[in-house]
């Protein structure tokens, strides 16, 4: 197999790319490839005719999501293996594309990573350490509506960028280190 290591990121500027990469499937199909993988054992892993998935590979690919990086010989078949070209894919805000980014696609996206989060919130839960004490410094989970002035939703506004610069931070320095990975999904909006 070939050694063409993804990037650490990339980030993901244009509507067409943020369109391709923002659709549920293609996005499942992404998350399967971050180890190097065939079409044939995604199909397996989703349960979808490996045939369906090549339009959505060949788009992924075109757009340089994903890449080859190896063959396999299966029954004098030459099988493609794929990876993604990045470990992590940052998009341009879709709220500051405006009207060109689709609903459908903020869709897939959003509801993607927010059905990853529960699922991986729930994971995370029934793995808790019952000796953890009091109180529990994960998993975490918080609700809350309220109201806010202008003043008070700039300022809030202000420590919640703060907040994700700083684990930002913390995620590269820590990049290296032998040490629980955790996770941090952010959603604030007005109801």
């Amino acid at each position: 197999m070939q050694n063409m290591e993804p990037v650490s990121e990339l980030w993901l500027r244009d509507v067409e790319t943020i369109k391709v990469f923002a659709d549920s499937l293609r996005l499942k199909i992404i998350k399967r490839m971050e180890e190097p993988i065939t079409v044939k054992q995604v199909a397996e892993e989703l349960d979808i005719p490996a045939a369906k998935l090549y339009y959505h590979i060949n788009l992924l690919q075109k757009h340089g999501l994903i890449q080859v990086v190896g063959h396999n010989l299966e029954t004098g078949i030459v099988e493609k293996i794929y990876q993604v070209t990045a470990r992590q894919f940052k998009l341009v805000n879709p709220l500051i594309a405006g009207a060109e980014f689709p609903t459908e696609a903020a869709s897939a996206l959003f509801g993607n990573m927010l059905a990853e989060t529960a699922q991986d919130f729930l994971h995370a839960l029934t793995q808790r350490d019952a000796n953890e004490g009091e109180p529990p410094r994960h998993p975490f989970l918080s609700k809350k509506a309220f109201r806010l002035t202008d003043a008070q939703l700039t300022a809030l506004h202000g420590q919640l960028d703060a907040l994700i610069q700083q684990v930002t931070a913390l995620g590269a320095e820590n990049a290296d280190l032998d040490e629980p990975q955790f996770e941090l999904t952010l959603v604030f909006y007005k109801s």
